[in-house]
């Protein structure tokens, strides 16, 4: 039921070529908002935008790595550029991984924390001056990984901490201008066929659909997120076995320390490194040669931005 509060709002939200994301993008259309998507993948994102328009919405797409500071600037431009006003930021674009602190690639904490947390961060930084002008909304993505470190899982869990203290943080410096901040800690959700994760040696590896738990839909979670913006709501914990983690961890930080000690094979086994199929070669190289061009552009703009370099 719409209660005209989202309509002609402007939302961006952050990795909503599939998944979560892409359920988020779907939710606040249907209510009349305007969205912009974001992903890194082209094709990815213009399927998804023709999904979009196959049922009748009209969307707009950006294609920027929230890993690189600088294109999350050029996403916030982009938005105001094609709409004059930025409403609500979804921060919902991140990455996972599985393995130990010992054996995980070195890159793949790089990458969790510029994806997770920087990214966020970035994002969140060039929106809020538009986000004064419309009172608007930043919301984070978040995980019941983001309660505690978890075992196996520790690079993923430092990175939605990190998210949910600049969440925190940032509520309080944005009381005055009457932004609203919001986190929501997501439990475990049924993924995207697509949904891949760093594997232990740094490797791209599909993330398995898990048969072993009661998963959320991401249409609900996305309903929750609508739900959350609309009330203007602080913080909300998705997921029977979400509500349940939150009450232990925060009421009982003892007891919960014994119970992932004790479970912590079944951990391993069960729920971390539970396989899943590697992304072919191929995929593996592009991914590898985008990272080295972003990397190169990088260094570009460096070289150009001197002052002893002239441009024409």
């Amino acid at each position: 039921m719409k209660n005209n509060y989202l309509k002609n709002k402007v939302a961006l939200v952050s990795g909503s070529s599939m998944g979560i994301g892409k359920a988020i993008a779907w939710e606040l259309v249907q209510q009349g908002a305007k969205v912009i998507l974001n992903g890194r993948d082209h094709e990815k994102l213009l399927r998804t935008k023709n999904d979009f328009s196959t049922n009748g919405f009209k969307v707009k797409s950006v294609i920027a790595d929230i890993r690189d500071q600088d294109k999350c600037k050029f996403l916030v431009e982009q938005t105001i550029s094609i709409y004059g006003q930025l409403d609500i930021l979804v921060n919902n674009a991140g990455m996972s991984s599985r393995g130990s602190i010992e054996h995980s690639a070195d890159k793949n904490f790089t990458i969790l924390s510029e994806t997770n947390f920087t990214g966020a961060a970035h994002l969140s930084k060039y929106a809020i001056p538009f986000l004064k002008e419309t009172k608007g909304h930043v919301i984070f993505i978040n995980s019941v990984a983001g309660f505690r470190g978890m075992p196996f899982n520790s690079a993923y869990s430092a990175s939605k901490m990190a998210q949910a203290a600049l969440s925190e943080a940032l509520r309080i410096e944005l009381y005055d201008f009457g932004i609203h901040v919001g986190i929501a800690f997501v439990g475990f959700t049924q993924n995207d066929p697509d949904k891949k994760i760093l594997d232990v040696d740094g490797s791209l590896v599909y993330l398995p659909k898990r048969n072993n738990l009661r998963l959320a839909t991401a249409e609900s979670v996305a309903k929750s997120i609508r739900i959350m913006i609309e009330k203007r709501k602080k913080r909300i914990t998705l997921t029977g076995l979400g509500n349940l983690a939150n009450f232990i961890f925060r009421y009982f930080p003892i007891f919960s320390n014994w119970l992932i000690w004790l479970n912590r094979e079944k951990i391993k086994s069960q729920y971390t490194l539970i396989g899943g199929e590697k992304v072919n070669e191929i995929a593996q190289v592009n991914n590898q040669y985008q990272e080295i061009i972003t990397g190169v552009e990088g260094k570009v703009k460096t070289v150009l931005k001197s002052p002893n370099i002239k441009t024409y």
